[in-house]
């Protein structure tokens, strides 16, 4: 099912968030900036229905055409200094494209009525440019950047995916709703976002090895055709799910308690999101259809996400 929780992937790529009544974490001016989300301070559950995704779609799919003009298949590792004429004319319309999506996708944050959706949407916004800044003197650790931007936007992708092919809905109501936050980060101006990793947070070491173990222990599940549905699986393929399940399973709660112990809220609201997705990707394997995949993606984006921007700082 080649649906992996995927660590440093680098792409360009409603469970309803409760809300409750009370103070919340506002700006430190009182400002709400315009955020539908502005009062959503529940749990991070699954989605099951939002406006942004009309919104999204058009920006995120024109920005992965844009990426289909060799940049896709770069060499990473490859700095700016060594870049041929044709490379760094790559490297530079790519940044172009990806500021403009960032630019247009303030906007789209402020649609969102979910806390989660629109830290993601945030977090897209500031490691796009970031990426993009870096092209004049990128070496290959600036790659982590577009990882963290990519994760981010196939999270959004295939969270608004599970809506439209009604995996979420399905799906969503048989996952145990989600812990309330601990912490709530104060809301921000989506025009000017900051990075939610910018220093190394002790979590990132144990949850990038829980990632490791995972991939390594699933790689059975991994090979696994993700279009053939549950109706279609031989004893054997069968077997390899049921021996998956649990491990994602404890996966999402390994992961869910890292985020909770964590004093970074957007780290946390990420965990406890990503967790949420791979309960209901679990949950719906016995009876899997194809639809179902894009639960397990949207976990994975969040979590490749969290694992780059750990990285990226250093963790």
């Amino acid at each position: 099912m080649a649906l992996l929780v995927v660590i440093g992937l680098t792409a360009a790529v409603t469970i309803s968030v409760t809300k409750n009544d009370g103070d919340g974490e506002p700006s430190p001016s009182g400002e709400t900036f315009g955020l539908a989300s502005a009062d959503d301070k529940g749990p991070a559950n699954i989605i099951t229905e939002d406006p942004s995704c009309a919104a999204w779609t058009p920006i995120i799919r024109t920005l992965s055409e844009e990426q289909k003009n060799g940049w896709e298949r770069r060499d990473r590792s490859i700095p700016a200094t060594e870049w041929t004429p044709e490379q760094r004319r790559q490297y530079e319309k790519v940044a172009d494209a990806m500021r403009r999506a960032a630019d247009q996708t303030v906007q789209v944050a402020k649609v969102t009525p979910h806390r989660v959706m629109r830290e993601l949407y945030e977090q897209f916004i500031v490691y796009a440019r970031a990426y993009a800044d870096a092209i004049p003197t990128y070496t290959k650790d600036d790659n982590l950047l577009a990882g963290v931007a990519g994760g981010t936007s196939n999270a959004v992708t295939r969270i608004c995916t599970t809506i439209t092919y009604k995996s979420a809905q399905a799906r969503g109501p048989l996952v145990s709703n989600a812990p309330a936050p601990t912490a709530l980060a104060p809301l921000i101006d989506p025009r000017n976002p900051q990075m939610f990793m910018a220093d190394s947070d002790p979590s990132c070491v144990k949850l990038i090895g829980l990632l490791e173990t995972f991939d390594a222990e699933s790689a059975d599940w991994q090979a696994l055709d993700s279009e053939i549905p549950a109706s279609e699986w031989n004893p054997e393929q069968r077997s390899v799910i049921d021996r998956v399940i649990p491990l994602m399973n404890t996966l999402a709660d390994d992961i869910e308690r890292l985020g909770l112990q964590s004093s970074n809220p957007t780290l946390q609201d990420f965990a406890i999101f990503a967790a949420q997705y791979r309960r209901a990707y679990a949950t719906a394997l016995p009876s899997y259809t194809t639809a179902d995949s894009y639960l397990g993606a949207a976990s994975a984006g969040i979590t490749s996400a969290i694992a780059d921007a750990c990285r990226a700082s250093g963790s």
